[in-house]
């Protein structure tokens, strides 16, 4: 996909916003507060996040795999998005975004394109080795990375894209989400994109209140000294996981040894 195609479906409108397949998300709140002339950017599995059909326009973006040969959803998500939308789509994109690879590996020689989309967009051509090793960028991730590059002037605004486990959806342990809200909140400090969220008045996080109650205290400063005690705390969880592991190896033997006898029955 070139961004000149992005750019010009862009110019009719104020802003873009995407729309994550997240429990956050309340898309009549999202509708009610964005400009009228905002383009709305979902993805394949967006029947979470729609209660009713949605009257406006908007971008439906799928995963693909294989090399872009076949879609990772099945036909049913496809029909259950299509049914949701009122208006005609303005277009269906198809995101390529493998696994992340070492640097120094063999770059994709071109920007690969699907047959089964009108564009394509091969996250993996156009940042190479950004992402971590053995893990896969979400779709959404994939394309607000993709417009804060190409087209830095787009008014991209994030709806949803947190990060943050909910009590229904599921969070896919394949996606890196630390690294992927880092990026995220690099390009918000820049000014390149948006959290909807802070439109509504959202609290500042925990380290921006340190900042604006003690300025002597200066951002790097926060955030350096933030990291080694979250890493120190992460290092604590990764004890206690490994000590609940440890104490509950009998049982999971013990699961194992009757899992094998009703293999057997089948």
């Amino acid at each position: 996909m070139q961004a000149e195609d992005f750019e010009a479906l862009l110019s009719d409108y104020e802003m873009v916003a995407l729309i994550a397949n997240s429990e956050s998300v309340d898309i009549d709140v999202i509708t009610r507060t964005l400009p009228d002339k905002t383009l709305y950017v979902f993805f394949t599995g967006c029947a979470k996040v729609l209660p009713h059909p949605f009257d406006k326009d908007a971008v439906l973006c799928h995963r693909l795999v294989a090399g872009g040969t076949r879609f990772l959803k099945s036909q049913k998500h496809f029909d259950k998005a299509y049914s949701l939308f009122t208006r005609r789509l303005k277009a269906e994109i198809g995101v390529i975004a493998d696994r992340g690879v070492p640097d120094g590996s063999p770059r994709v020689p071109a920007p690969r394109k699907s047959a089964l989309v009108p564009h394509t967009l091969d996250f993996d051509y156009a940042f190479g080795p950004l992402y971590p090793v053995e893990r896969m960028p979400t779709t959404g991730f994939a394309i607000a990375v993709w417009l804060a590059e190409k087209i830095p002037h787009a008014n991209v605004c994030l709806c949803g894209f947190s990060g943050v486990a909910g009590l229904q959806f599921s969070m896919y342990t394949e996606h890196d989400w630390t690294f992927e809200q880092i990026m995220l909140q690099l390009f918000v400090k820049k000014g390149r994109i948006r959290r909807f969220e802070e439109t509504l008045g959202e609290p500042a996080g925990s380290f921006a209140r340190i900042h604006n109650r003690f300025p002597e205290f200066s951002q790097a400063t926060i955030a350096l000294v933030a990291t080694n005690v979250l890493a120190n705390r992460f290092t604590g969880m990764e004890r206690q996981v490994a000590k609940l592991w440890s104490k509950t190896k009998l049982e999971r033997r013990i699961r194992g040894f009757f899992k094998r006898f009703k293999s057997f029955g089948h």
